[in-house]
């Protein structure tokens, strides 16, 4: 019964969708008649044509909600998620039409044309946003009036599992689940909060009692032929079944879920990037955005350029070997903004570094120096947003030292990210910013890289580099000059095994001949 009144919401939901998608292409194309698009010219769309446009484009705008998963089921999604949801599949979409447009449309056309479609994907987005949040309140009032519930049981000896199960559900009574009690042998009810309706033998007469809509299995160990019984005794009352994993801590979202043939597995660290259609997104954003800000910025990296050929001798970029997604190795550009020297590859900069001009300390307190990594960004082996690539010798050092380092890696290096708007750049703590690396990576969405990008500007204006304190700067020196220790050390090691293979083999080379040697005197 639930999933038939769920597959009507879904369906009236989708008629809901086209018809406001009707109301947003139409408007938006009076709007373009009104505003009398060109008079100068003979260009006009007959009224055929544009009804003609019209359907077909909501027919693929619904076609494009369905193959990203709009009308999903989200009872445990948040209110506020509502947006980016609607946000990303009219970005698809609307985008995808635009491009088309800009390449295809006749000259006289192209500009009207696209008008059109701005308009019409921002009055969509704003109206499905806003029946969303409507259907969401008309939801969650009859829930708080006990109405379109789902009665659910928990079945299982888990403890641990079964208690952080009810703190979720009852954090929220949104969710629109009533929770009827616990079934299981080992552990009483109360020890759970919540009513003990009986033991494991006693399931089927608690099914037919309570009719629960969901049964939640909370299991301490596996039995199968056990847990299969119960599990039949809930399909033949066409009870819906659920399973909390043991290992539940390390499930983030539903897609860590992977399908292998008939058998499920946990991707512990799948990411939304993973997602066809979330990467194709953002390289399309990298590759527009930096094609943009390259435009834009051109006059200040001629400046820069000039103003580093001056400073002092040498080349203009600095060329620097990083490691990138998925442990690749990279050269990162930027504007060069220390005399040339040997150890740019195997230290930190520290706050009054000697090697640094004074050209060089104003590029980098403004981050103009970063500026040429926009030609990285537009290749391909850098994004916009993104944790920071680090220098090979260092991310050998710190993926030995620092849990979860390496996981970064999963994910394209960015010019900013969420670690450097929250300040931490330069000589700062390596757990925080893995910390907020693994954040942005698990929580990634098209709106979070445009609020980054929307800081970054306000944190690179007086930004003060974090090189602080002599101890900051002796811990620099400490490290590094441990990394070039452990580095010697591994050479030397090298050496000495080239050399005991070389000695080996002429040993080996020498019994041969003396072998022989032997042989033709006894002949």
């Amino acid at each position: 019964m639930q999933n038939e009144k769920r597959g009507v919401l879904s369906t009236f939901e989708v008629y809901i969708d086209m018809l406001i998608n009707l109301a947003s292409i139409v408007t938006a194309y009076l709007f373009v008649v009104m505003i009398r698009w060109d008079e100068g010219s003979s260009v006009n769309i007959t009224d055929s044509v544009a009804i003609i446009i019209i359907f077909a484009n909501i027919l693929a705008a619904s076609f494009v909600y369905h193959i990203l998963n709009l009308y999903k089921p989200s009872r445990y999604q948040r209110h506020f998620k509502s947006f980016p949801v609607v946000f990303r599949a009219n970005f698809v979409y609307f985008g995808a039409l635009a491009v088309i447009t800009a390449f295809v449309a006749r000259a006289g056309y192209k500009q009207m044309i696209l008008t059109w479609i701005l308009f019409a994907a921002f009055l969509s987005t704003v109206f499905l946003t806003f029946k969303r949040h409507i259907i969401r309140i008309i939801l969650e009032s009859l829930r708080d009036k006990k109405y379109h519930m789902r009665k659910v049981i928990i079945i299982g000896d888990n403890t641990t599992t079964a208690a952080d199960y009810i703190k979720e559900i009852s954090a929220d009574s949104k969710y629109g689940v009533m929770i009827m009690g616990y079934v299981g042998d080992k552990i009483d009810g109360g020890a759970l909060g919540i009513e003990k309706l009986g033991s494991f033998k006693d399931l089927e007469r608690i099914l037919d009692k309570y009719r629960p809509t969901e049964a939640v299995f909370a299991i301490d160990g596996y039995d199968k032929r056990h847990l299969i019984k119960l599990v039949n005794m809930c399909d033949d009352r066409c009870v819906k079944v659920l399973f909390l994993p043991v290992i539940y801590g390390f499930f983030k979202s539903s897609r860590q879920i992977e399908q292998v043939g008939s058998i499920p597995v946990i991707n512990i660290h799948a990411t939304p990037l993973d997602d066809v259609g979330n990467a194709f997104i953002k390289r399309l954003v990298d590759i527009i955005g930096s094609s943009i800000l390259i435009v834009l910025t051109a006059p200040i990296m001629i400046a820069a350029a000039i103003g580093v050929k001056i400073s002092s001798p040498g080349p203009i970029f600095f060329k620097q070997k990083r490691v990138g997604r998925l442990g690749k190795r990279f050269t990162m550009l930027k504007f060069r903004s220390m005399r040339v020297n040997r150890e740019s590859n195997k230290a930190w900069t520290t706050g009054d570094d000697p090697r640094k001009t004074r050209f060089g300390t104003f590029l980098r307190r403004t981050a103009k120096d970063e500026l040429p990594q926009l030609f990285n960004v537009f290749m391909g082996s850098m994004s916009l947003v993104g944790p920071r690539p680090e220098i090979p010798m260092f991310v050998n050092h710190f993926k030995e030292n620092i849990p979860l380092y390496m996981v970064k890696h999963y994910v394209k290096p960015g010019i900013t990210g969420l670690a450097q708007i929250k300040g931490f750049r330069g000589d700062t703590s390596i757990e925080d910013r893995i910390h907020e690396d693994i954040r942005y990576i698990e929580n990634w969405s098209l709106m979070l890289d445009l609020y980054i990008l929307f800081k970054t500007p306000f944190k690179v204006i007086n930004k003060n580099e974090k090189y602080v304190t002599p101890e900051s700067e002796e811990r620099t020196d400490e490290l590094a000059n441990e990394l070039l220790l452990a580095e010697a050390v591994a050479e030397r090691e090298e050496i000495e095994r080239r050399e005991s293979e070389r000695l080996a083999k002429r040993a080996e080379r020498q019994n041969k001949r003396k072998s022989e040697g032997e042989a033709d005197k006894n002949e």
